[in-house]
């Protein structure tokens, strides 16, 4: 890489880590805040949760599109601005409305498709891929981070230093952008105003990595809404929750790289994704039969090694996919789904647990991973076929 090209990986991965910190971070504690502060039942903490997803899934696609025609700065400085605005709110909440409200304004600022673009209009193709991954390790190192520093936090300032510190991070974000991320010429924005949505939402490749992001952070949020308690009723108190996703997560980054490694230069997606889908599905499975502490630990380590390997894989995997002219729509695309499972887990998570109990929420999460593996299968025959 050259100096501008690392520049701009550097800070579009500053980017991704600042921001994820400061939203991630209520996800370990929230569910027994939300039930604490406001008297919120499962459905209300999981609409919480997922709303900010719900706005995100929406909005990625149109600002993906439009960054591809006025350029990328614009719309990540009016992204970041009304994120900052929604953290501000949800800070100053009394009631858990005005929490929704903040979440939904966060999600709004919808610019993660928009950063993953940055990335491909500045980067050659042959670093593209070195950069994707190191964008997707910073947002598992955010994840992890955060789980850490969440209950730690809370400890101190309760739940609005949570959304203070989203804030916090935002402007650090807007700083970044403003400041040091570089403008892409008018010349190159007026060949990516040629591209379109729908060519992106008819490639089989790229539905498929959709498809993936969405199952991951769908059982993400799904997971979260009961995570927190379950710790508790296994003996763990709040205080000491960070201390074990810790250790969960250093573990888990640790038994990641090989899957890296070994995985990483092929060309079928059956075979990049399938060890971690298995691993997902195998930790469901464990988290549900766990009648103490330590398998359903064993079942999180798990799970956060499937979930840590897909977030650093699949950005890397649309970057290859995704055309020259197209590669904002298709960000967007990917963002869109991302952001759409954490919306439909954590706000369906909390509609099941309301409605029935944790064995049916296990159950519908082991249902989807498995639809999850038989589309990788059936892409897997696809791939077969034109090789």
């Amino acid at each position: 890489m050259n100096s501008q090209e690392r520049r701009t990986a550097l800070i579009v991965g500053l980017l991704y880590f600042v921001r994820m910190l400061g939203l991630f971070s209520i996800l370990p504690v929230f569910a027994l805040a939300a039930a604490d502060l406001f008297d919120s039942g499962p459905a209300v903490i999981g609409l919480t949760l997922g709303i900010y997803g719900l706005f995100q899934a929406v909005l990625q696609i149109p600002l993906g599109a439009l960054s591809d025609r006025f350029g990328r700065k614009p719309i990540l400085i009016g992204g970041l601005f009304i994120f900052i605005v929604g953290s501000l709110i949800a800070g100053m909440a009394e009631r858990v409305e005005l929490v929704i409200l903040g979440r939904a304004l966060q999600g709004s600022g919808a610019i993660a498709g928009v950063l993953l673009a940055v990335v491909g209009d500045g980067l050659r193709l042959e670093y593209r891929a070195r950069a994707m991954a190191m964008i997707g390790g910073g947002i598992g190192m955010a994840f992890g981070f955060s789980l850490v520093v969440g209950p730690l936090l809370y400890q101190f300032g309760g739940l609005a230093a949570l959304f203070f510190l989203a804030a916090a991070t935002g402007f650090a974000a807007l700083v970044l952008v403003v400041f040091l991320l570089p403008e892409q010429d008018v010349e190159h924005r007026q060949v990516r105003s040629s591209g379109g949505v729908s060519q992106v939402l008819r490639d089989g490749a790229l539905q498929t990595l959709n498809l993936s992001i969405f199952m991951n952070h769908f059982l993400l949020m799904a997971g979260f809404v009961v995570i927190p308690a379950l710790l508790e009723e296994f003996g763990l108190l709040m205080e000491d929750h960070a201390w074990v996703y810790l250790g969960l997560l250093v573990g888990s980054f640790f038994l990641m790289l090989p899957l890296i490694f070994k995985f990483r230069g092929s060309t079928r997606l059956m075979t990049q994704l399938s060890p971690a889908v298995l691993m997902i599905g195998a930790s469901v499975v464990t988290m549900a039969v766990s009648g103490s502490l330590l398998p359903f630990l064993f079942a999180l380590l798990i799970f956060f090694v499937g979930f840590n390997y897909l977030e650093a894989t699949l950005p890397t995997l649309v970057s290859q996919f995704a055309s020259e002219a197209h590669r904002g729509a298709a960000m967007g695309a990917y963002s869109s789904a991302q952001f759409l499972g954490i919306f439909a887990g954590g706000s369906l998570g909390g509609l099941l647990l309301a409605s029935s109990d944790i064995t049916t929420l296990v159950l519908a999460n082991i249902a989807l991973v498995g639809f999850w593996m038989a589309i990788l299968l059936f892409r897997g025959a696809i791939e077969k076929k034109t090789v």
